[in-house]
C-alpha cells in the first residue's frame, strides 16, 4: 500500500559532477549519466545511468512479471517515479521469459545463452547483456561494479551513495539510493534504506533458480550474492563500449 511519508528528494545526485542526460527512446524517460575513468576494460571511460531504471507498467508485488512490467517499492508508484527505479525479477532484468527463474539459463526450457566476446569467450565478470536497458546499453556487469569499488576503496555507499536516505557523500555521483526489494518468501517489500540490490548478468552455479547479485550495505559490498531470481530488485545500465 502506499507510504504515508516520502523521501526529500531534493539531494539525490551531487550537483557538483557534470552529469550527461540520456533519453530512452521507448518511453522518453530521462536519466542522468555519469563518466567515470576506467582503465580496466577497453575503454578509458565508463558511462552508467546515475539513477536506477525506471521502465515498465507497474503490476502488484508477487504477479508474475514480463512484457515490460515492474514493481514499485509497497506497490507505490512515487518511488519508481521518484528516483528509486522499478524493482525486476532476474528474468525480466535479462529480458527473458520467466521460466528462466525457476531453471538453469541454457535449459531446454530456458534456451537462451548470454552473448560471447569475439575470441569465443565467456568470461562472467565481462558480459555485455542488453536486457531491459535501452538499445546501445547494457545492465551493469561484475567488472563495472569491480571498478566502483576499486574506485571508492570499497566504500561504495559512502562515496558512490545519494545523500537521500542516508547512504554518503556521493561524490563521485552514481547517486545508488538503498531501494530494498521485493522478497517472494513472505510476499513482501523489505529492506529500503538498508541495502541497495542490484542483478547481475551471471547464473549462479549448481542452483536453477539463483543467480548472482550485488548488495551495497553502508560499510561492505558483496558481488557473489546468491540471490532466488523471483526476488526484484534495480538495475543499473552501463553504455557500450
Amino acid at each position: 500500500m502506499p507510504t504515508s511519508s516520502y523521501f526529500d528528494m531534493t539531494n539525490q545526485f551531487n550537483e557538483k559532477v557534470s552529469y550527461g542526460e540520456f533519453t530512452d527512446p521507448r518511453d522518453g524517460h530521462k536519466y542522468r549519466t555519469v563518466s567515470l575513468k576506467d582503465g580496466i576494460y577497453y575503454t578509458d571511460t565508463l558511462v552508467y545511468f546515475a539513477e536506477n531504471l525506471n521502465f515498465g507498467k507497474m503490476i502488484a508485488g508477487g504477479t508474475v512479471q514480463g512484457d515490460s512490467t515492474k514493481y514499485c517499492y509497497d506497490d507505490d508508484p512515487w518511488y519508481c517515479e521518484n528516483g528509486w527505479g522499478g524493482l525486476y525479477t532476474w528474468s525480466n532484468a535479462m529480458n527473458l521469459p520467466s521460466v528462466c527463474d525457476s531453471v538453469s539459463l541454457g535449459s531446454e526450457q530456458c534456451n537462451y545463452s548470454f552473448a560471447r566476446d569475439k575470441d569465443g569467450k565467456l568470461i562472467d565478470g565481462e558480459i555485455i547483456h542488453q536486457g531491459l536497458c535501452p538499445d546501445g546499453w547494457h545492465i551493469a556487469n561484475d567488472g563495472e561494479w569491480a571498478n566502483l569499488q576499486t574506485k571508492s576503496s570499497n566504500s561504495v555507499a559512502y562515496y558512490m551513495g545519494s545523500k537521500v536516505a542516508g547512504f554518503g557523500s556521493n561524490d563521485y555521483g552514481l547517486s545508488i539510493l538503498p531501494t530494498g526489494c521485493w522478497i517472494p518468501l513472505g510476499g513482501k517489500f523489505d529492506s529500503i534504506k538498508k541495502y541497495s540490490l542490484y542483478w547481475l548478468p551471471q547464473q549462479y552455479p549448481d542452483y536453477d533458480d539463483s543467480a548472482y547479485g550485488v548488495i551495497i550495505q553502508s560499510i561492505d559490498v558483496s558481488r557473489t550474492a546468491r540471490s532466488v531470481k523471483t526476488q526484484a530488485f534495480p538495475v543499473r545500465c552501463v553504455k557500450n563500449y
